[in-house]
């Protein structure tokens, strides 16, 4: 089933862009803009989530009242969401770099290498 689902979320990206073309898109276009859409739901989603089991941990560890057991899952909880925060940003990155070789642009981050 998970393979299925992989196969069908990859196919799509690759018939979108074909399916935008014959509407007059460039088809290179069309793929870049989906690379940057996907990126910002990386950002966004992502990053939300990270904050906020960074601020679940800081809270538990700030709550742990002595108990050397609770301190180090908190402490964990945090480490992890730093992890997430650095994985979230490399995948951004990767995203970006791929839209700059697309587009012949250069890496950016921020704004839509795409054109209009």
């Amino acid at each position: 089933m998970k393979k299925a689902l992989v196969a069908v979320f990859g196919v799509s990206l690759l018939v979108f862009p074909l399916v935008a073309s014959a509407q007059g898109t460039d088809p290179v276009v069309a793929i870049c803009n989906i690379l940057n859409v996907i990126k910002d739901i990386i950002l966004a989603v992502g990053l939300g989530i990270a904050v906020i089991l960074l601020i679940i941990g800081g809270i538990n560890y700030m709550t742990a009242g002595g108990d050397a057991e609770k301190a180090k899952s908190a402490r964990g909880m945090i480490i992890n969401a730093i992890i997430g925060i650095i994985i979230i940003f490399a995948a951004a990155f990767i995203l970006a770099l791929v839209q700059g070789f697309l587009t012949r642009s250069g890496i950016q981050m921020l704004t839509n290498p795409c054109g209009p």
